[in-house]
C-alpha cells in the first residue's frame, strides 16, 4: 500500500489528480504516513546545533503528501524540509542518493511545496571539533553556509 500511496502521489505530480478512488487513496495516505519515527544520533546532534544557532524547527514531521521529514525549519517565515541523511539514502558507497531518496525529495518539492535540504552524513562526519572539543560549533557553522542558501540564518 506504502508503493501505491507513492504511485498515486506521482499521479498528482503529473496531471493534478489522484489515480485511485478516494476512499483507497485514504487508506494508502493513512498506511504510508503511519511507520514509526525514529531519530538518529545524527538527526540529535543536527537538532542540537540548530538549538544552539537559535533557529526554530519541528521534528519528525509528517506532511500532506505523507511524507515524514527530519526536520522542518523555519528561516524569516520560509519554511525548509530538512532531511539528515545517513549511509541508507545512498547508492553503496557513493554520494549519489539512492531511488528512494531522489523520489521522496522530488515529491515532497512538488507536493508540498517545500525546499528540501539535505544534511548527507559523511559532510557532518567532517566537521571538525573546535580546539576545545565542541563539534556543536563547527556543526552550528556548517548549518548557518547550507541554511544560508534558503534564507538568513
Amino acid at each position: 500500500l506504502r508503493q501505491l500511496h507513492q504511485w498515486n502521489l506521482w499521479g498528482k505530480e503529473r496531471s493534478g489528480k489522484t489515480l485511485l478512488p478516494v476512499d483507497v487513496s485514504e487508506h494508502c495516505l493513512k498506511i504510508f504516513s503511519s511507520s514509526e519515527l525514529s531519530q538518529s544520533r545524527l538527526q540529535n546532534d543536527v537538532a542540537r546545533a540548530l538549538c544552539s544557532m537559535g533557529v526554530t524547527f519541528e521534528e519528525e514531521v509528517i506532511l500532506n503528501s505523507g511524507y515524514s521529514i527530519d526536520l522542518l525549519v523555519s528561516i524569516n517565515g520560509k519554511k525548509t524540509a530538512t532531511e539528515v541523511d545517513g549511509p541508507s539514502h545512498f547508492v553503496g558507497k557513493s554520494i549519489k542518493p539512492n531511488g528512494k531518496t531522489r523520489l521522496k525529495r522530488r515529491q515532497i518539492r512538488a507536493l508540498d511545496n517545500l525546499e528540501v535540504i539535505s544534511v548527507p552524513y559523511w559532510e557532518w562526519d567532517a566537521i571538525e571539533e573546535m580546539p576545545e572539543g565542541d563539534k556543536l560549533k563547527g556543526g552550528s557553522r556548517y548549518l548557518e553556509k547550507l541554511l544560508g542558501k534558503v534564507g538568513n540564518c
